[in-house]
């Protein structure tokens, strides 16, 4: 097989526990002959770019596949935060994928970014599957596939179908003395503290999951992410945050320009190994400087 990246060295070979998983292994030596590559069970070179200053040589990295990797993270945790760049289809697809999956991972409770005052019409679709138009969404996550994902969940039996809990703010208290994010996280609080043994996988907006917002000076100032609020509150809880990463343009991302090309859905833990990565999606924010470990606790490329 032809080297296109002949100093890069990436190559991939099959890793446990799934059968669908993939360990890449980035060397700053010239990979070896053919032969010796073909004893470790090479399926293929791909030619990828990446930021010399960022990707770290000679380390190996597991790569799973995204349902597998998403179910096992909910196996273990009481709480998994999902981010989602808002209206992508490959990631709502995703999303409606897991949903049948969620009772066998032991998922009790579904929690979505929807107003409170919403909770009465969702519980009515639930029951008669009328009334799914008169769901009032935010406009930014508004869209038939969204909307789908109701459809998928009343099609499930209802001893497997997770309760669907609308957590956000109402609109009428934006501005208000408590921020979204706290009062998401008292949301999500309120139904661990009523029934410990629940489970939630919590799809929000990425901005929404990270692991904390460290902030410029005083910027945001009281504004907390959602689960340093809800950590507060239960600081024994086992929570993961991940987020879905889409677009394959975009060059300040290095995981997307690593992990895109790949067919399908890909995920990751982060650790130290990526020190210096750009994960690019608070770019937007006044955040100091952190490393893509510190935010999240995964990332899902499509």
């Amino acid at each position: 097989m032809p080297l296109s990246m002949a100093g890069l060295g990436v190559k991939f070979v099959k890793f446990a526990p799934w059968p669908a998983d993939i360990v890449f292994r980035m060397h700053d030596h010239q990979p070896r002959g053919s032969n010796a590559m073909k004893t470790i069970g090479i399926l293929a070179i791909l030619m990828l770019q990446f930021s010399s200053a960022a990707i770290a040589p000679a380390r190996a990295y597991p790569v799973h596949e995204a349902r597998a990797y998403i179910l096992e993270k909910l196996a273990r945790h009481d709480v998994v935060f999902m981010g989602t760049v808002h209206r992508q289809p490959a990631i709502l697809k995703l999303a409606a994928d897991l949903l049948p999956q969620l009772h066998s991972a032991g998922i009790t409770h579904l929690a979505l970014e929807i107003s409170s005052d919403q909770q009465y019409r969702i519980d009515a679709f639930m029951e008669t599957g009328q009334g799914l138009d008169g769901i009032a969404l935010h406009a930014a996550i508004d869209c038939p596939q969204y909307r789908r994902l109701f459809h998928v969940l009343r099609d499930l039996a209802p001893d497997r179908r997770p309760k669907v809990v609308a957590i956000d703010l109402p609109a009428g208290q934006y501005g208000g003395p408590v921020s979204r994010n706290a009062y998401m996280a008292r949301s999500l609080a309120a139904i661990l503290q009523a029934r410990p043994q629940s489970r939630i996988l919590t799809i929000l907006g990425s901005l929404h999951v990270l692991r904390r917002l460290n902030w410029q000076h005083r910027v945001g100032s009281g504004n907390d992410a959602v689960r340093t609020h809800l950590e507060r509150r239960l600081p024994d809880l086992k929570v993961f945050s991940l987020v879905n990463l889409v677009d394959a343009a975009d060059a300040e991302n290095d995981f997307i320009q690593w992990l895109a090309p790949l067919p399908g859905a890909v995920a990751l833990d982060l650790d130290r190994r990526f020190k210096g990565w750009r994960l690019g999606i608070t770019d937007c924010m006044a955040l100091r400087p952190a490393q893509p470990y510190d935010l999240v606790d995964g990332v899902v490329v499509h």
